[in-house]
């Protein structure tokens, strides 16, 4: 369980890590000038509170392809290339087909392919079911349909040498005809052939309200090893409208000497942002004994998409 639990929270982080890459995500710190009282009062305390692994947010509902073009002719398609299928213990064929016609049409349905090499029995592709990522869906002019074609080398036996088809004859469901030459298909147990397909979009998730506040960092100039780090975060909102913090938001901390983990905010007082407004909280961090000394660094971050706060400090 330990295990899983692990894989989850580094899926999740990556995720975050990742999407905060993109454009300009990454927030400076300022070190702490004196103490100033109107500042600490108006610091939101830290809190205690550990969160757990957030699940992996479900994506937001898909539209339904549309289906309702008329059917592609074989003179509106255009043949992009081939490419290895990659998947594995596949050795098939990825057809890319373009819409060079100058609207949206539909090319569905299963073509009728031939594999044919020379000396060899002409080889009639079987009907195998769509790919878990295409759909059947309007070609847009300019656009790339597909069509797999499966060679499996997973019925093959140990030390048997594959038959090596050159061609492939695609009858197009709509009448016409695709002739694709000086292939090295390798037949193990026979080949099949997919629907022509259009890939899936990139599943969609929800935008996290927090994904637009920008944390800055305001840090001591040093700390010791072995004792708490205190510091502030300064998060403020950008946006011409408020932004809520419901449900409570998760932030993600760490360093160039110990580990991620997860805290919850402190939600107690400011349920939300208002528009430019900043708000103040108070962090706190142990710092190993074992901790290196010299130049280290600390990073803040909401738990999703969101700008990064990075930091400097010493420890001695």
């Amino acid at each position: 369980m330990r295990s899983l639990r692990h894989s989850h929270l580094a899926l999740l982080v990556g995720l975050t890590i990742t999407v905060s890459s993109c454009g300009a995500v990454s927030a400076s710190s300022r070190l702490v000038v004196g103490k100033d009282p109107a500042r600490l009062a108006a610091l939101i305390p830290w809190i205690d509170s550990p969160s757990a692994v957030p699940p992996v947010p479900a994506p937001l509902p898909t539209s339904t392809p549309k289906t309702d073009a008329p059917p592609c002719s074989a003179d509106s398609l255009s043949l992009i290339g081939t490419a290895p299928s990659q998947l594995m213990g596949d050795h098939g064929l990825i057809v890319q087909l373009r819409n060079v016609g100058p609207k949206a049409c539909l090319l569905s349905g299963i073509p009728e392919v031939v594999a044919k090499g020379p000396g060899l029995p002409d080889m009639k592709a079987t009907e195998r079911p769509m790919l878990s990522f295409g759909e059947r869906s309007d070609t847009a002019p300019g656009k790339t349909v597909f069509l797999f074609v499966e060679a499996s080398a997973a019925c093959g036996r140990p030390g048997q040498y594959p038959t090596i088809y050159s061609t492939l004859d695609v009858s197009y469901p709509m009448g016409g005809e695709l002739v694709l030459k000086d292939l090295k298909l390798p037949e193990y147990c026979g080949i099949a052939v997919s629907p022509f397909y259009s890939l899936k979009p990139s599943p969609q998730y929800p935008t996290p309200p927090t994904q637009y506040l920008i944390p800055h960092l305001v840090l001591p100039a040093s700390v010791k090893a072995g004792t708490t780090l205190t510091y502030e975060v300064d998060v403020s909102n950008p946006l011409d409208k408020a932004v809520e913090l419901s449900p409570c938001p998760i932030y993600m901390e760490y360093s160039s000497f110990r580990s991620k983990f997860l805290y919850r905010l402190n939600c107690s007082s400011v349920r939300s942002i208002l528009p430019h407004g900043l708000v103040r909280y108070q962090m706190r961090m142990p710092i190993p004994a074992n901790a290196p000394v010299g130049n280290a660094s600390v990073s803040w971050v909401f738990f999703g998409p969101g700008t990064v706060a990075n930091g400097q400090l010493v420890i001695k």
